[in-house]
């Protein structure tokens, strides 16, 4: 008898100890959104040079078991393992778009500042002027002004192209809709060439800030345009990566 007793007093201590805090573990584990630049590494243990034992997708759903230092303890489909916090949202995130059809021409009333220019290395500041699928870039100083425009965009909903203006040098010839990932010809004077569309995807910074989505075109020689929605080109580089041409600011007119 003393010993069922015991036995009884025994399992009602473990329950008392162990069911309470299986409870307190659920109560605390959440779901959470992953929200970063691309897909995250999840690891063995809360160190940036631990293990990795799988990778978890932008934008999927996490289950956070516990966090704390900087790092969160997850369940992503069958695999526990831990990622930085930082990199999860209680928002629900939604991928970047892949397929960019329109607006990557500047928008009207725009003053853009590069350096260096497009065709000088020397600072260059032009007023963006709008008519209907043309927009202008007109440097106030330049001989040219108000009769003539420096450079031009051409937009309508079969492509864009940028170049100088009244002439046939042309630095982006591109249909629409552009998809990241695929190639297209682009013919221009001299010749035709096959451009890879690199990223529709990425967040650069240069000079005059931080832009995302940036729409990122690859040359046969190795050489880029960067181009962001509503500002047109944001850098260039050469074949070497060396930078060429790069948005030093961005104003509104009033």
């Amino acid at each position: 008898m003393k010993k069922q007793l015991l036995a009884m007093v025994i399992l009602l201590l473990c329950s008392f100890y162990v069911f309470p805090s299986q409870s307190v573990f659920a109560a605390a584990a959440s779901e959470m959104y992953v929200n970063a630049k691309s897909d995250i590494h999840l690891r063995e243990t809360a160190d940036p040079n631990a293990k990795k034992v799988g990778t978890i997708k932008n934008h999927s759903i996490v289950t956070v078991l516990a966090s704390s230092n900087g790092f969160s303890y997850v369940i992503a489909g069958q695999v526990k393992g831990y990622v930085y916090t930082s990199a999860l949202s209680n928002k629900i995130t939604k991928p970047s778009p892949t397929v960019v059809s329109r607006g990557l021409a500047p928008v009207d009333g725009l003053t853009l500042t590069y350096y260096p220019s497009f065709l000088d290395s020397k600072r260059e500041t032009f007023y963006v002027e709008k008519d209907d699928e043309f927009t202008y870039l007109y440097n106030k100083k330049s001989p040219l002004y108000p009769d003539l425009s420096n450079f031009t965009y051409i937009e309508n909903p079969y492509g864009m192209m940028m170049g100088v203006s009244s002439s046939d040098f042309i630095f982006i010839n591109s249909p629409y809709p552009l998809e990241q990932g695929t190639y297209f010809t682009q013919s221009d004077y001299y010749d035709d060439e096959y451009v890879l569309v690199e990223s529709t995807t990425k967040t650069i910074t240069v000079k005059a800030g931080t832009f995302r989505n940036v729409v990122i075109l690859r040359f046969w020689d190795g050489s880029r345009e960067y181009l962001a929605k509503g500002i047109g080109i944001i850098k260039s580089t050469n074949s070497s990566g060396e930078v060429i041409t790069e948005l030093e600011s961005v104003k509104v007119r009033k």
